[in-house]
């Protein structure tokens, strides 16, 4: 596949005025930076609105004109033209970012998967970047997501979900990271499944460790980021990449969560929050206060016991979770996650 079969003419127009991919090094002191999310959304709404009607007809016009026909503000309208202008460099990039093996894709764009758009709607990133087959994320999986640092019993856990997704025919979507994330992706792959791989950095230096490429290759797994290919870790990136997991999975596991910290707990306390899909969590004796917690939130128990008796996931799933009306009174008295 090239460039053209991932991105269609609103979808580069979207990546020049959302991403800083044809952007020159000197586009901070030019004060120029691309959209953002909700300014995207913003604009989004603006063009369907109009008698532009798509992303791609913002091409070529005066910022007077862009100004006058979407009420914009002078400085807005300015800045949209400039960021236009990159158009020649962005096909440069794109042909670059190919070569090494990685791809581009926007909410405009048939190939951006459809599970993630339908689940965050406005919330979905506008561009992604990956590699591997992009195919591969035509089909929502089961999410499984925890601590790094994690004992043998969720360990264990973690893997037996892992198998159980590709019994189930479905990949296993997680975050990449050291812990709960790598044993489950790991298992999902060793027993000939798939795996999709939503990260928080680095997309670029992940996909060319050797064990990776070869998974890559095999059309096993695939990775995908919100982020520039080479970003490096924040935070915040940490956090955000907690809506990629969410939404590209049909039901999430957690194994292990703090209470009231950190990524997982956050992310997890996030998707019941958004209805994002079902959220079971790993019940037992010696789980983690966070597990329990998340429990009274409305997400769904799920022991090991459970597990083992499970044999399509999937539909354990749909006979197993029902909305709870009393949900949001739950989180109307719950305190606020707080994030590292």
């Amino acid at each position: 596949m090239n460039a053209h079969e991932y991105l269609g003419d609103d979808g580069q127009a979207m990546l020049l005025l959302c991403s800083s991919l044809a952007l020159p090094p000197t586009a901070a002191e030019m004060d120029l930076s691309p959209l953002k999310l909700s300014e995207w959304n913003q604009l989004e709404r603006k063009v369907l609105a109009s008698s532009l009607k798509i992303p791609a007809a913002l091409q070529g016009r005066s910022a007077d004109e862009l100004a006058k026909t979407l009420a914009l503000p002078n400085d807005e309208a300015e800045r949209i033209t400039r960021l236009l202008e990159f158009a020649g460099q962005l096909s440069v990039e794109l042909q670059n970012l190919f070569e090494r093996g990685l791809w581009t894709v926007t909410r405009a764009d048939e190939l951006y998967p459809p599970h993630l758009r339908d689940t965050l709607k406005h919330q979905a990133p506008s561009v992604l970047f990956g590699a591997g087959d992009i195919r591969l994320l035509q089909r929502a999986g089961v999410a499984v997501v925890g601590s790094r640092n994690i004992d043998e019993a969720g360990a264990a856990f973690a893997r037996e979900v892992g198998a159980k997704a590709v019994a189930a025919k479905l990949p296993v979507v997680s975050g990449g990271a050291r812990g709960t994330d790598r044993i489950a992706m790991q298992a999902a792959l060793e027993a000939g499944g798939i795996a999709l791989g939503a990260l928080a950095d680095s997309l670029e230096r992940t996909a060319r460790q050797a064990d990776v490429r070869e998974f890559i290759s095999d059309e096993k797994l695939v990775l995908i980021t919100q982020y520039a290919p080479d970003a490096g870790f924040s935070v915040g990136g940490a956090m955000g990449r907690n809506k990629l997991i969410y939404g590209l999975a049909e039901s999430a596991v957690v194994v292990s969560s703090d209470h009231q910290t950190g990524g997982t707990w956050a992310g997890a306390v996030e998707a019941l929050k958004g209805k994002w899909c079902p959220v079971l969590v790993r019940d037992g004796d010696n789980v983690p206060r966070g597990n329990k917690e998340l429990l009274k939130l409305g997400a769904t128990a799920l022991s090991a016991d459970d597990l083992a008796g499970v044999s399509d996931i999937a539909e354990w799933v749909r006979q197993r979770v029902v909305p709870k009306a009393s949900e949001m009174d739950l989180f109307a008295q719950a305190p606020s996650a707080r994030r590292k």
